[in-house]
C-alpha cells in the first residue's frame, strides 16, 4: 500500500517541454498544472538524495523571474529534465 501513492503519481503527471512553454500536469483526483514560458524561467535546480541518485529520481526546483519558485518532488530522473529543457533553450 505504501507503494500506491508513489505509483499513482509516476503514471499521472506529464512534463512537457516546448520550444517556447514548459507545462507540468500533476496529481490524480486532484490535477495541478503548472506552465511557464522559457523567458520566464531564470533556472531549473536539481536536488538528489544518496538514494535519489541511486534509483534516479529527485526533486526539481523552478525558478522565475520575480523570484517565483516552483518545486516538484520525486521525478524520476531529474537532470535529464534539466539537461532537455536547457537544449529547448539554446
Amino acid at each position: 500500500m505504501a507503494l500506491m501513492a508513489p505509483l499513482i503519481a509516476y503514471y499521472t503527471s506529464e512534463f512537457v517541454i516546448t520550444n517556447k512553454r514548459l507545462m507540468i500536469k500533476t496529481g490524480f483526483i486532484s490535477r495541478n498544472t503548472f506552465e511557464m514560458n522559457h523567458s520566464k524561467i531564470e533556472s531549473i535546480n536539481v536536488i538528489q538524495s544518496i538514494l535519489g541518485r541511486l534509483l534516479g529520481y529527485g526533486t526539481i526546483i523552478i525558478m522565475g523571474t520575480g523570484s517565483t519558485r516552483e518545486p516538484f518532488a520525486a521525478i524520476c530522473d531529474p537532470l535529464t529534465f534539466r539537461r532537455k529543457f536547457l537544449e529547448q533553450q539554446g
